[in-house]
């Protein structure tokens, strides 16, 4: 059986997860780390009125220039004086509160002969600079009503959060996480519930895969094991296929050539399914398909790291098209350390570190542990032989 490129299979799992929904939700702190699908429309002008800069006296400078000014009110924040000051007058004011009608400079209080504290006093001596406009922020002076905010496609986050309910927004419509099933597959895995019979092992792929889903945006649904039994993962597989809140169901192992590919098997008899061997290492088995209801399957291998890999390289960018998130880019570095042979004819992504200087080196240990040491992976073309300290690599940041 013939290869696929890392290329194709990366453009064929984001035909088969295909465009995401987009929804209607408050424009809360839940909606941070979502992606706007409409451009997000000021509903009141910001600021809401004529407002104080600072703590202190709203003023109107008398006439031939005399300082000391009669307070005629106490404006704190949240009131609107129903007053107003007239040449020679000053009312005091607090940051935020409403410019009183007439006043046409805000003084610093401790630009004043004032006390900061206590009830306001009856006059009051300012020493600052009374220039008309001067501390007060004019209504609509950050945004006007029916301006937009944030177009579409802009990330959601606490500082945009923030701004737009400033202006009267209380809903946003913005891309909807994908919801995830996932299922790692083999009679070997024993739950952290069990202790490991004769020839089993831990499993560990269900929760890795859920959390780089996690990462990626998804909201989780469920998350099972299942056995090489192929009516167990026929059931499950029809189940998760009529679920209401499954839009991508994600397996781990069960797609290579042995004789208890549960995955391969139950797939085949679905139709719909794909099996194919890229060009990669690791993470050379994989699949795509279809449940009976339409309900995209990707079928990642067993290995923990060929899993992740596989996630990371393959599936997270079609994960990032259907939320709206721009694609990520890789980048550049010196390989520096011991020279490593390479598999021609495969691309091979290295578990790898990036230093502060430009430079990447392989992560120490062997699979998981260096995967776990990792904070990126270089990625070896497959017509490369060997890497060489010096070499100028190609790096994808995890």
């Amino acid at each position: 059986m013939g290869h696929v490129s890392v290329v194709e299979h990366r453009a064929a799992l984001r035909r088969v997860v295909g465009p995401g929904r987009a929804e209607r939700l408050p424009l809360d702190r839940h909606a941070v780390g979502r992606r706007l699908t409409a451009d997000l429309i000021a509903a009141d002008d910001l600021p809401r009125f004529d407002s104080s800069a600072m703590d202190g006296y709203a003023a109107h400078p008398a006439h031939g220039g005399r300082r000391v000014l009669d307070v005629v009110g106490d404006v704190p924040a949240g009131a609107a004086a129903d007053f107003v000051v007239r040449p020679g007058q000053a009312a005091r004011i607090m940051t935020g509160a409403r410019v009183p009608e007439g006043a046409v400079a805000v003084v610093p209080v401790e630009r004043t002969d004032a006390s900061p504290t206590g009830p306001p006093p009856t006059t009051v001596t300012v020493r600052g600079d009374l220039t008309p406009g001067r501390h007060i922020r004019r209504r609509g002076e950050d945004i006007a009503s029916g301006e937009t905010v944030a177009p579409a496609g802009t990330l959601v986050d606490a500082a945009l959060l923030a701004l737009a309910r400033s202006t009267g927004c209380t809903v946003l419509t913005a891309h909807a996480p994908t919801r995830v099933a996932v299922i790692a597959t083999g009679a070997e895995l024993a739950g952290p519930e069990h202790d490991p019979a004769a020839g089993e092992i831990h499993e560990s792929n269900s929760d890795m895969i859920a959390a780089l889903a996690l990462e990626a945006g998804c909201l989780v649904t469920h998350v099972d094991k299942c056995s090489d039994d192929p009516a167990e993962l026929a059931a499950l597989f029809t189940a998760l296929d009529v679920a209401a809140d499954v839009d991508l169901v994600i397996t781990t192992g069960g797609v290579s050539q042995g004789a208890y590919e549960v995955v391969r098997q139950v797939g085949t008899s679905f139709g719909g399914f794909e099996f194919v061997h890229l060009a990669m290492q690791p993470g050379g088995p994989q699949g795509t398909g279809r449940l009976a209801a339409r309900t995209p399957v990707v079928c990642l291998p067993g290995t923990p790291v060929g899993a992740y890999v596989s996630f990371a390289m393959l599936l997270r960018p079609a994960l990032d098209e259907r939320h709206g998130n721009p694609p990520r880019q890789p980048g550049c570095a010196t390989y520096v350390g011991a020279e490593r042979g390479t598999r021609p004819g495969r691309v091979q992504f290295v578990s790898a570190i990036l230093a502060g200087d430009g430079t990447v080196s392989a992560a120490p240990g062997h699979h998981l542990r260096a995967l776990t040491r990792a904070d990126a992976l270089i990625e070896v073309p497959e017509q490369v032989e060997r890497l060489c300290a010096g070499d100028e690599v190609v790096v994808h940041r995890l």
